[in-house]
């Protein structure tokens, strides 16, 4: 697969949220996408999974274009985790994933579901007869990732898939995705960074609406065994407004 974005615009109103985002991307690239929050990486992933059209600029999926509606055939290559993940609360995890299956017409995917949600659910045992709407924020976030992985997506798109994540399950959610990067294009976002340092291949960062970098994430840690976020902000840093606020009251003595 080799998805190539070109010049992506987006706009809400006289705000621009994207500018021109253009790359090329393909299967076994895990593009780490970062930027403060509101530089438009949501919108990137909502324009990515149809959810949004652009102003201006379009998406080229193996040499076609994607047009205003992705069909159908493309849109199975997908899994994504966009926004928030909503699920049917009154079905159990498994019930839940037998669903999506249908969905997808995976007859046989029971396998798949069993060591999906036992990989993802430590506690799969005890909870797998239990209903969705009892799990806590992080159990709903593990099911709906499983519910991504499941039909075996070319095309993974996932926006701060950590969330809610405690550091167990977060590493073996990485651990996940490791295995499964030479098969798929994954598109990630996470605010943690050291999340995107142990899977991505590739940065893409946005700010200001534009992108100010694309490629490797060895180029952009320059070889070097530096903090990614410590470059991240040397780069975007000097756009910000430095603080003029005193806030001399919030911590002098009483």
């Amino acid at each position: 697969m080799v998805l190539e974005i070109q010049n992506l615009t987006k706009s809400f109103g006289r705000n621009p949220v994207l500018r021109n985002v253009s790359l090329t991307a393909e299967t076994g690239m895990c593009v780490g996408v970062v930027g403060r929050n509101g530089a438009g990486k949501s919108t990137l992933f909502n324009l990515l999974t149809n959810i949004l059209l652009p102003d201006s600029g379009q998406l080229v999926l193996d040499g076609q274009p994607l047009g205003e509606t992705f069909p159908l055939a493309v849109k199975r290559r997908m899994g994504a985790l966009v926004n928030q993940a909503y699920l049917v609360e009154q079905l159990t995890p498994e019930e839940y994933l037998q669903f999506v299956a249908r969905i997808y017409d995976l007859p046989d995917a029971q396998a798949r579901i069993e060591s999906l949600l036992a990989h993802l659910l430590e506690d799969y045992p005890t909870v797998r007869h239990k209903r969705l709407g009892s799990f806590s924020t992080g159990m709903k976030q593990k099911v709906a990732i499983a519910s991504c992985l499941l039909h075996r997506p070319e095309l993974l798109i996932l926006d701060e898939p950590f969330n809610g994540l405690d550091v167990f399950s977060g590493t073996s959610l990485l651990s996940l995705l490791n295995s499964y990067r030479p098969q798929a294009l994954t598109f990630i976002s996470s605010h943690n960074l050291a999340h995107i340092e142990q899977v991505a291949t590739h940065l893409l960062v946005i700010d200001n609406s534009e992108v100010k970098y694309w490629g490797t994430l060895t180029d952009f840690m320059h070889g070097e065994r530096a903090v990614l976020g410590d470059t991240l902000l040397q780069l975007i840093q000097p756009t910000a407004t430095a603080s003029t606020q005193d806030l001399s009251w919030l911590t002098t003595q009483r």
